[in-house]
């Protein structure tokens, strides 16, 4: 209840704060159910990122607002065109791409919509490498909430269903949106997978206790990434591979940033599975380790 109360306050307050455009959420429900329950997802997500991220009360609240606000421009797109299941042709492309520009000028005529979440709405489909809409900017030109909203928008698209497309699981979108070079901030990113708990499996990571690990599928999809502990940095060698978690319960382990475990005299080609749970690999040394 505690919880649940704490989202009723927050609700209060954004009709406290900026009623009209709260009021065209609303009316955006009614026009799209998609887009409706998209904007609560990515709402949920900006708050839960700007957490890991460290950020005061108010900013959170801020950014949460920003992810509930980001699609309000599609209120001014065509119905048919929202619904449409198969490919869009360039004039109703071009009208897809202006929903951020119609989304912002509805929020600057609305008194009390913070900054940030003008700012997501403009710009949460520009890319770092200048290749986004509707401005193309690029590198510093885009705000750290602006590359976060567009990584929100992005992972929640990918997991939801579509007219035009079935869901991807959660390790499917994150390991694709990874692999995507220039479309997202990369350390933005990875603290987006750190909030959810979800990473690309292959992915070869520092962890807690001065150790490496290699990220496995989950057993179970949706529940959060398994690692292959097998290296401790601060002896430089190799250790007995072991299965471990990252639920944050008894004996699991914290994953910490992205490694390069050529850094740490490692040959790529031998952080995969079937090398690190091998008889050989705790007994190799250390210079056999460059390949």
């Amino acid at each position: 209840m505690a919880e649940v109360s704490d989202v009723v306050e927050d609700i209060v307050g954004s009709t406290v704060r900026c009623p009209r455009a709260l009021l065209e959420v609303l009316r955006l429900k009614q026009k799209d159910e998609y887009t409706y329950l998209h904007s609560v997802a990515v709402c949920t997500l900006m708050i839960n990122v700007a957490r890991q991220l460290g950020k005061s009360e108010a900013e959170i609240f801020d950014y949460g607002l920003a992810g509930l606000f980001h699609d309000l421009g599609k209120m001014c797109v065509d119905q048919a065109i929202l619904d449409k299941p198969g490919s869009l042709d360039d004039a109703e492309f071009d009208e897809v791409r202006s929903h951020p520009v119609h989304g912002y000028d509805i929020l600057a005529r609305t008194p009390g919509v913070p900054a940030i979440a003008l700012d997501v709405c403009r710009h949460h489909h520009e890319r770092p490498d200048g290749k986004g809409y509707p401005s193309g900017l690029s590198g510093a030109e885009l705000t750290e909430a602006a590359r976060l909203g567009a990584i929100c928008d992005v992972y929640d698209a990918l997991t939801s269903d579509r007219a035009y497309k079935d869901a991807w699981t959660p390790s499917k979108a994150i390991s694709a949106m990874w692999s995507w070079e220039g479309q997202f901030d990369r350390e933005l990113l990875f603290a987006f997978m750190k909030s959810v708990g979800v990473f690309p499996e292959g992915l070869v990571v520092e962890l807690d206790g001065d150790r490496l690990g290699l990220v496995l599928a989950p057993r179970v999809e949706g529940q959060r990434s398994r690692v292959l502990v097998f290296y401790c940095t601060a002896s430089r060698s190799p250790i007995v591979a072991k299965d471990a978690t990252t639920s944050g319960k008894r004996d699991s382990v914290t994953i910490i940033a992205p490694a390069d475990p050529q850094a740490h005299g490692i040959a790529p080609e031998l952080c995969n599975e079937t090398h690190l749970r091998g008889a050989e690999w705790a007994r190799q040394p250390v210079a056999a380790l460059a390949g």
